[in-house]
């Protein structure tokens, strides 16, 4: 009996808290599917990180060892209760700790937000960072706050969902509930996406959704009761809803128009980055191409004055004169040792103008990949 009482203990504290949002979220606010251009996440281009629309999905990866690449969900306002849904990838890398997973709560005032994170592994953690301080809201921290369940798929897309309400994430995987994280410092703020440290992910679609706003139920109310309710006005419902309509196609325009705007001011950024850096790489060739032709002159001279003093030397050293021997060889010893460094200092800048090429052809290759990329993007 004790230990059927210890099984079920064992078993019950698994996942110790259960359901807490019971709200039904029927309104929604986005929905992406990343096939059409209504670009709700910002497209980045760094050397630090990359945020791109391609092939049907939304792939951030973080070519940094260190930090995070964070992407938010395009909203005017935070968001108080939501659901917000996604499946997304945890493609395969270098790095045997890739991970990355869904922003909740993200503020805007400061550094922090939480953050629900998977890996390959069938493993997740609930986290949340404040002013560059890190705590796990789930787990143990001998374990780094991850969690092992088999509702997580190895490899391959994974659907994660969270509902919040009042402080609690209710988190389910492939539509089964998981596990509820509570945190009432943030309650509110923005949604998003997030590649850990030397890791990518894909995103095929990100859906957010919230109570049914007032305007909604009206219409509802409108179009299921209006054989009960006589004083109902059609016509003020069909403006409203004409409105509405309006309001939804400039709100894409207006996200669309942005989106350009940053992914023109990202590329121009890194674009003017490099052909600085390119123009720098230039003049410190010409310089040093410069240098390296008078050291040649320099060493050529040398070179036909060395000649001349070896000759001189075997004339004088088929004479009598021991002592003029004697001065001539030391001259001509020292001439032979300025002669040497001369050719060591010719090889260096040979080999350090060898490395300024490479590396011009190199941010030449570059500035023409981005200059390709941005007009297959227009």
């Amino acid at each position: 009996m004790r230990f059927l009482s210890f099984i079920a203990i064992i078993s019950l504290s698994q996942f110790t808290n259960g359901q807490n949002v019971f709200t039904k979220f029927q309104d929604t606010l986005v929905y992406d599917n990343f096939e059409t251009n209504q670009y709700n996440f910002p497209q980045k281009y760094t050397a630090f990180e990359l945020s791109i629309i391609e092939n049907s999905q939304y792939r951030i990866k973080r070519l940094s060892d260190n930090g995070r690449s964070i992407s938010y969900l395009k909203l005017d306002k935070p968001l108080y209760a939501y659901e917000v849904s996604a499946t997304i990838e945890i493609p395969k890398s270098g790095s045997k700790n890739a991970s990355g997973g869904i922003v909740l709560n993200g503020q805007t005032t400061s550094n922090g937000a939480i953050l629900l994170e998977i890996n390959n592994k069938r493993k997740f953690r609930v986290s949340k960072i404040f002013d560059e301080q890190f705590r796990y809201l789930a787990g143990n921290p001998k374990d780094n706050g991850w969690i092992k369940t088999k509702r997580l798929n190895k490899g391959g897309k994974n659907v994660v969902s969270v509902k919040f309400e009042d402080g609690y994430f209710d988190i389910y995987f492939n539509g089964i509930y998981t596990y509820t994280a509570y945190d009432i410092q943030f309650e509110d703020g923005r949604v998003g996406l997030f590649a850990s440290a030397h890791s990518e992910l894909l995103a095929t679609d990100f859906l957010v959704k919230k109570k049914i706003s007032s305007i909604s139920k009206s219409l509802s109310i409108g179009g299921n009761g209006s054989s009960n309710e006589e004083n109902s006005d059609p016509a003020f419902q069909e403006v409203i809803l004409i409105f509405k309509t309006k309001i939804d196609q400039q709100q894409l325009t207006i996200a669309s128009l942005q989106s350009e705007v940053d992914k023109c001011k990202s590329m121009l950024s890194y674009d003017t980055t490099l052909v600085s850096r390119s123009a720098e790489l230039q003049i410190n060739n010409r310089l040093l191409s410069s240098k390296l032709d008078s050291t040649s002159r320099e060493l050529s001279r040398n070179k036909k004055r060395l000649i001349y003093l070896e000759s001189l030397k075997e004339d004088i050293e088929a004479g009598s004169n021991g002592d003029l021997v004697l001065n001539l060889t030391t001259i001509l010893a020292n001439i032979k040792n300025d002669n040497k460094k001369l050719k060591g200092e010719a090889s260096i800048l040979e080999m350090k103008n060898e490395v300024l090429k490479k590396d011009n052809e190199v941010l030449l290759r570059e500035i023409d990949r981005l200059k390709y990329m941005l007009d297959l993007k227009e």
